[in-house]
């Protein structure tokens, strides 16, 4: 009798066993995406091993809002610039997720970049269909021109398009100085007064081209301006636009414009930007794309070859970041 009992309890212990046993495989193999680790806060090594043991971790099976997610296994890229940044972010969402960071918060001349702000106070108070007559103080204006004549006669969305595409300084002052309704002083007051609203604290802006060294500003001020810009259906299709023709009022002149943009076309995710350069600034320059549904914002201040530079970080964020 007590070895039947002995052999019954060995069975029931046995069966007993085989039933954690059990219970502990089906918790390893249940799917990971109703609590999947928050994997952008791991530790580098973590957030690597992660990435790369997929049968460990469906990553299919990851929530959207995981993505972009890191793979620690590609290294940040070497990049001249003195400032750089690039988050990205989903349309309808204030969520932004920084990418990459390189002195965001320094502050340093921006050049032509200024043309962004000059371009959203020129269109939030003028009628884009208003004509002005180029002065010849903006005709004669240093640096970068339009090819602009004294006197002739452009509509304010013309002059949008002549200082985006090919970042006219003598259309920027036309915007600025101009017009009719507005004085000079008041422009570059608006200018600052916008700073304020768009919470962009360490911004100040001396005039509209960006010709002057005093036009500052930080990586992270300059994220801003363009998320707000982008909110302009015109601005956001001036900045996209490689190509474009502008005639004068009376139609007797012709401008035929090329993006100072080299990298739009040539990286099939970019959308638009624009570019700056001063020898204070350095090359400076702007661009947003589209990754899986998401805008990727890059900043560069003060590089020694922006183009370069901007090519770098777009193609590193799309290799050392998994997207979906």
């Amino acid at each position: 009798m007590n070895k039947m009992l002995k052999k019954y309890f060995l069975q029931i212990i046995v069966i007993i066993l085989l039933i954690g046993i059990a219970w502990v495989l089906i918790l390893i193999r249940q799917p990971q995406s109703a609590s999947a680790p928050d994997v952008q806060s791991l530790k580098p090594e973590q957030t690597a091993s992660v990435v790369q043991r997929e049968g460990d971790i469906n990553i299919k099976n990851i929530g959207a809002d995981y993505f972009p997610m890191r793979n620690w296994m590609v290294e940040e890229p070497q990049i001249s610039a003195k400032a750089a940044l690039v988050i990205d972010f989903k349309t309808g969402s204030n969520k932004t997720n920084i990418l990459f960071n390189k002195n965001s918060g320094e502050k340093l001349p921006i050049a032509s970049l200024s043309k962004i702000m000059t371009a959203i106070v020129a269109l939030e108070n003028l009628n884009p269909d208003e004509i002005i007559k180029v002065s010849k103080q903006s005709v004669f204006t240093d640096g970068n021109n339009g090819g602009l004549i004294i006197d002739e006669e452009l509509t304010v969305k013309d002059l949008l398009y002549i200082m985006l595409i090919e970042s006219s300084n003598d259309a920027a002052m036309a915007l600025a100085n101009d017009n009719r309704f507005i004085s000079y002083k008041d422009f570059i007051k608006m200018l600052n007064d916008k700073t304020l609203e768009l919470n962009m604290t360490d911004t100040y802006f001396d005039d509209p081209s960006g010709l002057s060294e005093k036009n500052t500003s930080t990586a992270q001020d300059m994220i801003k301006l363009i998320k707000y810009a982008m909110n302009s259906p015109l601005l956001l299709q001036i900045m996209e636009t490689k190509e474009f023709i502008v005639k004068s009022a009376d139609g007797k002149i012709t401008h035929n414009l090329a993006s100072t943009n080299q990298l739009l076309g040539k990286i099939p995710v970019i959308l638009g930007g624009k570019t700056g350069y001063t020898d204070e600034a350095g090359g400076c320059m702007l661009t947003f794309s589209n990754i899986d549904g998401s805008y990727l914002i890059t900043v560069v201040l003060g590089s020694k070859n922006r183009e370069d530079d901007t090519e770098k970080l777009i193609n590193w964020s799309q290799t050392a970041w998994l997207w979906q």
